[in-house]
């Protein structure tokens, strides 16, 4: 198979409900980027071990790809080379499985890579919002390849965790509220660690506010695309919406509203009870988000 030859591969990830749907969408409108429905595939298939270089392969992808491919509608002899078979067996060992995984991970990212080319596009962006327990991972699979970047998406907690509650009564396991902090705390803590990475790195970490995107979505755009050396496009804030169809499964209905108009969310006073309301502001850790926000606004132009 032969295509353009990938230079960039963005990765969307943070909280669900978040709007990295919303985000994913406006890339996917640029004339030189291509997405995909979510993969799943790190988060569903490797364990992640951060005293460990090497990631834990648990279970077969094959399916998952085929699945995958299918979504996407491509065939897998469109991209033979990448989205063959793996050669694994789940009854083999854990430690074959072990053996395998960074062959594997590297398999899964040269899959969406030929997804990218079979498009005609040198760049893709993957948005599977658990790729953020991932990252470390990711960084050393991604070593040696094109230019990767890891675009986080934040938003205030109480609308967070408020918003993924509801979505997630129409998931095969629904979360209580106490399970959507947790998630939000976890979360921010991540992603202010990398935000304070000082390491070089092949990889690039990024972050923008859904507050400021749906406020000022032209210059918190203006700011990514520059940071991801991409030119700006004003078309993008009107084909986000259309282009938002293809990346949305029938069965993901809890993404729709992405198609609307783009404007900030009140859904914890639509969805939750003024004590519910008091409980999660209670546990939040809206200090992480405090300090993101600040290193955030350390970096934008002034």
């Amino acid at each position: 198979m032969s295509g353009p030859t990938i230079e960039r591969r963005i990765f969307i990830v943070g909280v669900p409900r978040s709007g990295t749907t919303l985000v994913q969408s406006l890339l996917a409108a640029h004339s030189r980027l291509t997405s995909f429905t979510e993969s799943h595939f790190f988060s569903r298939h490797f364990r992640p071990q951060p005293w460990m270089a090497t990631p834990w392969l648990r279970r077969d992808p094959s399916p998952r790809v085929h699945e995958f491919l299918a979504e996407n509608h491509i065939t897998p002899s469109t991209v033979a080379s990448a989205a063959g078979h793996f050669p694994l067996d789940q009854r083999r060992s854990g430690w074959f499985l072990f053996r395998q995984g960074p062959t594997v991970g590297r398999q899964l990212l040269q899959l969406l890579d030929a997804m990218a080319a079979v498009r005609g596009q040198s760049c893709w962006v993957e948005k599977t919002p658990k790729h953020l327990h991932y990252l470390p991972m990711l960084d050393q699979l991604c070593r040696g390849g094109p230019r990767t970047h890891f675009v986080h998406v934040l938003r205030g907690g109480l609308e967070t965790v408020a918003s993924l509650h509801r979505a997630s009564q129409d998931w095969p396991t629904s979360y209580d509220l106490a399970t959507c902090v947790e998630r939000w705390n976890r979360d921010m803590a991540l992603s202010l660690r990398r935000s304070r990475r000082r390491v070089a790195s092949s990889s690039t970490d990024h972050f923008l506010c859904y507050e400021d995107l749906t406020r000022r979505p032209e210059s918190v755009l203006r700011r990514l695309l520059n940071e991801l050396v991409l030119p700006w496009e004003p078309e993008i804030l009107v084909r986000y919406r259309a282009s938002s169809k293809s990346l949305i499964t029938r069965r993901e209905t809890w993404k729709t509203e992405v198609e609307r108009p783009m404007r900030p969310s009140a859904t914890s006073r639509q969805t939750l009870s003024d004590g519910q309301r008091r409980w999660v502001d209670g546990k939040l850790r809206h200090d992480l988000y405090q300090q993101l926000r600040q290193r955030l606004a350390g970096t934008s132009p002034r």
